[in-house]
């Protein structure tokens, strides 16, 4: 049973995943090499298949990157289909790569800085993204293969039929050639097409061209490095160019400007610095009065323009032109976009006519509109503080973006809009503020992201936080928002990645709803969360990965009614939080990695909770549910069905590398109920379980041992085929232990006979040979459980540890003594000593199948009181709080160390046995004449009561020192013999204290204050009990366990104490004797040729006598009545003086 390969286990067990993180949407998790991205996880619902994707991200591979269909998560639980490549993902070694032909989607820099030269489209691909390839640096080629409905290739060139016009869709950058000529059958240039083109210099668009889409950031040319002039056929009907600059036809738009085309040079325009690019002008056509999206975009020889007639200055006409530093608007301009001119670094202001009727520029160079109500645009350049004028209600999108040199803002009071985008990756700004009072109701999208900002005080007029606001902002520390505040909602990502954020207050009331996907998730440092008393919904990973968060509380009367996916995932420092009534759902890994979490309680309206919601939470050990909750019960802190049936959550925190219990009551172990438990052991399976379901046992890397408690197997038809995951659980490495008598039906079992060997109950004898067997049921590789005993004593012995025969294996350490452990025992069992650390005592534990008992008393030698108390541990406890269950009969005393005895009294499960606990071990020793005998299976404190009371102070003797023998009368052989002895302490005992008797060690005991020991006399268990005494030279046996028979010879003499004459009586040789238990009797050094009485001596003083035998058995005849002189002779007439009578002295006057 317990032979295992242990290094082969080890070994094997590496190959498994061993830090489970939960997969959630947007989650990333390496396989072979290749980073993939959860993008979809959806079960099938309302008639919708299931949808189980993923993204690859990059790749670590060298070589040829073969990227596979579908793929597993770590856990081994999900098979993903690979249907798209993500954006800007690093590849640095892979030189090509195979697409799969699940391949849907590949998304905007794909395979970035990777050493592609070709790569190859799968027919199923319908989704490629502008400026897909433009990173692959050496991508010379583009194929397609045949079948694909929406893409094809020709000369190494990309094409996409789009809405049945045809469009070029990427140009490969490595492509050779300084000048190309779009083919005449296309009919539009996809935006990005020609980005980053390391060779073109000229690109000329045929009379087809009908179509050049731009977006805000980009278009059809954008980046190309050597692009400096675009040429139109004059053909064309939609576009021209003037001078390798694409207009419309008409000539009123603005469309491309080549990424190196250089303006006219002109002194007047160079820059403060000299080492700033030289002043080069390009005016704007005369006939142009709108310059498109992204015309300039990236344009990189430019430094100043003059806009002519522009009416309109579309969204991202001039975005991040590098060295652009003046622009000059004059009156025509009427229109300008959103984010029109920014993130160019060294434009420091604008200019506008001040005759220009929609816009004017404050005395800093802002543009706004000519009412000033909304701010436009802020130079990219412009450094240090600012102030909004006090008119502002708008802050446009893009406003401040890229604008990296401003330090501090100051918000007026009438604003109320803060577009999206406005102040994106403004690095340098560490500080705003809003003037009272406040009237900002919005903050938009993606607003403070990469921002300085290093605080923040939101005002009580805020509405809305929009998504990524101030992500990553690793600055900021510090969050508050005012009191009566009338946000509603957080957006998702709103304060994500702010690696040094201690603290969000909210000061006040609030009327906040919503805390939305992602919302502080990564915020490493921040320590606490109070959630406003309005909010309904933590959504999807809100504070997933604030591993410094130790509280989270809920203001009253809290609203929440659902606690997200990964809500509170990786949050490792959280020590508690008081989940409140109202709430309904907790989803799939809400409390995954929780570490620090020890409990949880479920109030009474929660009616859905996943099986994982708290994986990983190591230290959880037990879930509290109300008792008026519908839907789910605790027991134990086992998280239970209503109907107490099925086991949905296993609380880490209660594997036990001894023993792993769970509720009896258990028919059904719910699916993912063990999942990732990275310390479970050993478990031991209830008696009724007759269900296992999907993944119950999945991610259990270290378990080694279940125990079944039924005799009969659980069908195999009913474990699921995931319940042990075979991807992830070797169940080859996993022992079964099953009841003596049950091996053949697990044997023939499909499911548990992959296992690794089935081990059985064993059977030993712990008692004494001869005196019956007792029942071992191991649970785990280290610990056993005592089942049953047939054992016929009048002490039953429990030890530390048992050994088992049948193989070589280390002892186990007998840890629980089972429910009904009695409950086929015939024999007569009155006592029971526990001399081990019980950890469990079972329901009846003492009750024989009838009902009866006939254990009188226990003891229990260990400081520490038995943990789990199964009356208590399974809440045996009715509506009214009295329990149906008992471990112990009243009438059962029960008898601990004084040490421990409060400890006992009070500790979960003994309280209701108080009054039975007593440290007072009384009635077991009695002298009546000077001297008796003693023995104990524990070590035995007999001074206790002297030191306690001041009475009835005893000495224990164990050595004989001499042999002073007298013969009072030499004719006959009844005269007594007397010899002196030495207390126990001489001879291997407690230094100094002859009081004190280790286990299994017969003593003598003398009654030195007076012939006779107090009717109230007790002792108690020995304090000592953690040294091993060698007691030397003890003349004296001790019998424990059950009465014994003694035998006496000639030559090997022994003796029994008389109990009412305190004097040692020759057992008659030849005979057998039935000694009682817990008594002595002495096989003196000398031998007393055929004395019948022996009288110990100490200190040369004849008055000794203790605890004996009231009658004994087949001895010698006694001389009573017989008087002696003091010189030992018979004295057959005696008349005055002091003589010998029945051992006593006597005077006759």
């Amino acid at each position: 049973m317990r032979k295992i390969r242990f290094l082969l286990f080890a070994l094997l067990a590496l190959l498994y995943v061993t830090n489970v993180n939960a997969i959630t949407k947007s989650d990333q998790f390496t396989r072979d090499g290749i980073t993939y991205e959860v993008t979809f996880m959806d079960k099938a619902h309302d008639g919708l298949p299931e949808r189980y994707e993923v993204k690859v991200v990059s790749s670590t591979k060298s070589g040829t990157l073969t990227i596979p269909e579908s793929v597993l998560d770590p856990n081994n639980q999900y098979t993903f289909k690979v249907t798209a490549i993500g954006s800007a993902g690093s590849y640095p070694d892979v030189t090509a790569v195979n697409l799969p032909s699940t391949l849907k989607t590949i998304n905007t820099n794909a395979f970035s800085n990777s050493q592609i030269t070709t790569i190859n489209i799968p027919a199923g691909t319908d989704d490629i993204k502008d400026g897909a390839f433009a990173q692959i640096n050496g991508l010379t080629a583009i194929t397609v293969d045949a079948g694909n409905s929406k893409y094809t290739a020709a000369d190494g060139i990309l094409y996409e039929n789009n809405g049945g016009n045809k469009y070029l869709k990427a140009y490969p950058v490595a492509k050779a050639g300084t000048t190309f000529t779009v083919p005449n059958d296309v009919y539009g240039v996809s935006t990005n097409a020609f980005q980053l083109a390391q060779n073109l210099t000229t690109i000329t668009l045929p009379a087809s061209i009908q179509d050049l889409p731009t977006t805000k950031e980009a278009n059809g040319f954008t980046s190309a490095k050597n692009l400096t002039a675009i040429k139109v056929d004059p053909a064309n009907t939609s576009f021209k160019d003037e001078d390798g600059v694409v207009l419309t036809q008409d000539g009123k738009t603005l469309v491309a400007y080549p990424y190196a085309r250089h303006g006219v040079v002109d002194p007047a325009y160079n820059g403060p610095l000299v080492t700033m690019h030289p002043g080069e002008v390009y005016t704007i056509p005369a006939s142009v009065e709108t310059i498109g999206k992204g015309a300039f975009a990236q344009a990189k020889e430019i430094t100043a323009v003059k806009l002519n007639n522009v009416k309109k200055i579309s969204e991202g006409a001039f975005y991040a032109v590098r060295n652009l530093r003046n622009v000059e608007l004059g009156v025509s301009v009427e229109t300008i976009e959103d984010g029109a001119i920014s993130a160019t670094p060294d434009l420091s202001r604008f200019t506008v006519d001040s005759n220009n009727p929609n816009y004017m520029a404050d005395a800093e160079g802002v543009i706004y509109t000519k009412n000033q109500q909304e701010l436009v645009l802020y130079p990219s350049g412009r450094a240090g503080e600012y102030s909004t004028l006090p008119t502002t209600t708008k802050i446009r999108k893009r406003a401040f973006y890229y604008a990296q040199k401003v330090t501090k803002v100051n918000f007026n009071s009438a604003l109320e809009n803060i577009d999206n985008d406005a102040f994106q990756v403004t690095t340098a700004l560490n500080e705003i503020t809003f003037a009272a009072p406040s009237s900002l109701k919005r903050i938009g999208t993606w607003v403070f992201y990469m921002s300085g900002l290093t605080k923040l005080e939101l005002p009580a007029s805020l509405k809305e936080i929009g998504s990524t606001a101030f992500s990553k902002n690793n600055n900021l520390k510090t969050v508050t928002v005012a009191a009566n505040s009338e946000l509603e909602s957080i957006g998702t990502s709103a304060f994500s990645d702010n690696s040094n954020l201690e603290s969000f207050t909210f000061e006040g009331s609030t009327t906040l709803k919503t805390i939305a996907s992602e919302a502080f998730s990564n915020d490493t440092k921040l320590a606490s969360f109070d959630v406003p008393a309005n909010v309904e919904t933590i959504h999807r990973a809100a504070f997933n990965g604030t591993s410094s968060m130790k509280h989270v509380t809920f203001q009253a009367p809290a609203k929440i009614k659902k606690i997200g996916e990964a809500a509170f995932q990786n949050a490792n420092a959280l020590e508690n939080i008081d989940l409140p009534e109202g709430l309904e759902e907790i989803q799939k890994d809400a409390f995954n990695k929780c570490t620090s979490l020890t409990e949880i309680g479920i109030p009474a309206s929660v009616n859905k909770i996943a099986p994982t919601g708290f994986q990983q939470a190591e230290k959880l050990e037990r879930f509290d549910v109300n008792k008026n909750n519908t839907v789910y019960s605790s027991v134990d802190g086992f998280l239970l069905s209503k109907d107490k049936k099925t086991l949905v959550s296993f609380p880490p925190a209660k594997a036990n590398t001894y023993y792993t219990l769970l509720p009896p009551t258990i028919e059904t172990i719910g699916s993912q109920a063990f999942y990732a438990i990275n310390k479970l052991e050993n478990i031991t399976i209830p008696e009724k379980v007759n269900r296992i379901e999907k993944f119950a046992f999945d991610q259990l890397v270290k378990l080694n041992t279940i125990a079944f408690l039924g005799k009969q197997p659980i069908p195999a038809a009913n474990v699921d085929p995931s319940a042990f995951n075979p991807l992830n659980v070797n169940v080859a490495n996993i022992d079964l232990s099953v009841r003596k008598g049950s091996e053949a039906a697990y044997a023939a079992n499909n499911v548990w006979n992959k296992f690794h060997q089935v081990g059985v109950s064993f059977f030993e004898e712990t008692n004494g040979a001869g005196n019956g067997e007792t029942e071992y049921f191991p649970l785990s590789r280290n610990a056993v459980m005592i089942v049953g005993t047939k054992a016929d004593v009048y002490t039953y012995v429990v030890q530390p540890k048992v050994k088992n025969h049948l193989d070589n294996s280390d002892p186990y350490e007998v840890r629980l003594w089972g429910d009904y452990a009695l409950n086929d025992n015939t024999t007569n069992i009155e006592e029971v000593v526990f001399k081990n650390t019980l950890d469990y005592v079972g329901i009846d534990a003492f009750k024989k199948q009838d009902g009866s008992s006939t254990v009188k008393r226990i003891y229990f030698t260990a400081t520490v009181p038995t943990k789990d108390m199964s009356a208590t541990k399974w809440e045996y406890i009715n509506n009214s709080g009295t329990y149906t269950e008992k471990e112990f009969e009243p009438s059962l005393k029960i008898y601990v160390k004084k040490s421990a005895e409060n400890a006992y009294k009070t500790a979960t499960g003994w309280a209701r046995y108080a009054v039975q606990t007593s440290y007072k071990i009384p009635g077991e020793v009695t002298i009546q004449n000077l001297w008796g005998t003693f023995a104990r299976e524990f070590d035995a404190d007999l001074g206790i009561y002297n030191r306690e009371t001041g009475k009835g102070k005893v000495a224990a003797f164990v050595a004989q020192k001499s042999a002073d023998v007298k013969v009072a009368d030499p004719v006959h052989t009844f005269g007594i013999y007397k010899f002196k002895v030495e207390s126990i302490d001489m001879h291997g005992g407690v230094s100094g204290d002859e009081t004190y008797v280790p286990a299994d060690n017969g003593v003598l005991i003398e009654a030195r204050q007076s012939r006779s020991l107090p009717s109230d006399f007790y002792y108690a268990i020995g304090e000592k009990d953690n040294t091993t005494y060698n007691i030397t030279h003890n003349m004296m046996t001790g019998v424990t366990v059950k009465k014994t028979v003694v035998h006496s010879t000639t030559a090997d003499p022994l003796y029994a104490m008389s109990k009412s004459e305190g004097l040692f009586k020759l057992i008659n040789p030849g005979t057998s004797f039935n000694f009682p238990v817990h008594k002595a009797y002495a096989r003196p050094r000398d031998i007393f040729s055929g004395a019948a009485k022996v009288q110990p001596v100490f200190d040369e003083e004849d008055n000794n006598n203790v605890t004996g035998i009231e009658n004994i058995e087949n001895t010698t005849t006694t001389d009573k009545n017989v008087y002696y002189n003091l010189q030992g002779q018979r004295v057959e007439n005696p008349q005055h003086g002091v003589f010998i009578l029945n051992g006593k002295k006597v005077i006759l006057k």
